[in-house]
């Protein structure tokens, strides 16, 4: 049962699966994708499947034998999770001690499993993996222990050392569906059915960016996030600047309010999208709104609508690589200006 809770991934799970089921496990596997779509999950799922002493259909897990129970409760003696200090896998311990670095996890590797028929190493992020780490790592890979495994969970590919790539199957995770999100949501946390919608839409595939919405300030402060949207198409340069400054707040505070931004511009844009093509306010994200989106969409009209996303996704890759908040707010209020006055060429 374990594998059915996995939320959608179903190419990676067949991948898994066919391996279960064939009995033919890669020595090293890769789970690479966009973070919050459920990599650390399947891989303490997939961990269950292959020590569970009475497996089901396609190599699942029975969920109920002690090798499961204890993988669930993060007790099996087995599985080995060093935790990331600073987004960084170290060879040594951590700074307080208590948490194995690799150095100390390797050896241990060469005697057999206490309980269960595999020892697993799980790295996370493994796009953190020190140069020191990696080269270490990549040195028990090459020539595994038995009955060992290995599963490096990452977000860029190419933040992982190279040659340790080559010796994984890759498992690639793909971002969820809007209707995937919002399931999750309103069973999982309890949100009403519009509610859950908006925030899946707004957090673009990702469960743990959802659930850091839901607990972010976006909802209270939806309707002063659409009102300062709204108004960067038409206030004048000064008041944009004083606006923006005035909304953006100091530290992780920036951050967190840049990240409600564009989760609201992507509220507004499928809304514009919806009105543009005349459809039904009924399945508006913001029909609170409708009116003043509806009026907007008229004085873009198609091809602004569509430059309006363009603009969200360069704002959004510029937030992705922490980029000056003053300058990201400002280059969003001159974009948008610049497509209500019909200057923005492209």
């Amino acid at each position: 049962m374990s594998f059915g809770l996995i939320l959608g991934q179903e190419r990676a799970k067949t991948v898994l699966q066919a391996g279960l089921t064939a009995g033919r496990l890669a020595g090293a596997y890769l789970f690479v994708g966009p973070p919050g779509v459920g990599k650390r999950f399947t891989a303490r799922q997939f961990v269950k499947a292959i020590n569970c002493i009475e497996p089901g259909t396609g190599g699942d897990s029975c969920d109920r034998c002690a090798p499961c129970r204890l993988v669930e409760k993060g007790d099996f003696p087995d599985l080995y999770a060093p935790e990331a200090q600073g987004g960084k896998l170290t060879k040594g311990t951590s700074g307080d001690g208590e948490r194995s670095g690799l150095g100390e996890i390797l050896p241990r590797l060469h005697f057999a499993p206490l309980m269960g028929k595999y020892k697993v190493v799980i790295l996370d992020p493994a796009d953190g993996l020190t140069p020191e780490a990696g080269n270490m790592l990549l040195k028990t890979v090459e020539e595994p222990p038995p009955k060992t495994l290995f599963i490096l969970v990452a977000t860029v590919e190419t933040a992982v050392l190279p040659t340790l790539v080559s010796r994984c199957q890759k498992v690639r995770f793909t971002p969820l569906g809007v209707d995937q999100v919002a399931q999750y949501l309103r069973q999982q946390r309890s949100l009403a059915p519009e509610l859950a919608e908006t925030v899946a839409s707004a957090a673009q595939g990702s469960i743990e960016r959802a659930l850091g919405l839901c607990q972010s300030r976006l909802l209270e402060q939806r309707a002063e996030l659409v009102d300062f949207l709204l108004s960067l198409f038409e206030s004048s340069l000064a008041d944009r600047t004083a606006t923006s400054l005035t909304m953006l707040g100091t530290g992780k505070a920036e951050r967190e309010f840049l990240d409600r931004v564009r989760a609201v511009g992507r509220m507004l844009a499928r809304d514009l999208l919806h009105a543009s093509a005349g459809m039904d306010r009924a399945g508006w994200l913001l029909a609170d709104r409708a009116r003043e989106i509806e009026r907007l969409a008229g004085q873009l009209q198609r091809q602004g609508v569509l430059r309006f996303s363009g603009v969200l996704d360069e704002f959004s890759r510029g937030v992705e690589r922490n980029e000056n908040p003053k300058n990201l707010l400002h280059f969003l209020g001159n974009r948008l200006h610049a497509l209500a006055t019909g200057s923005l060429a492209g």
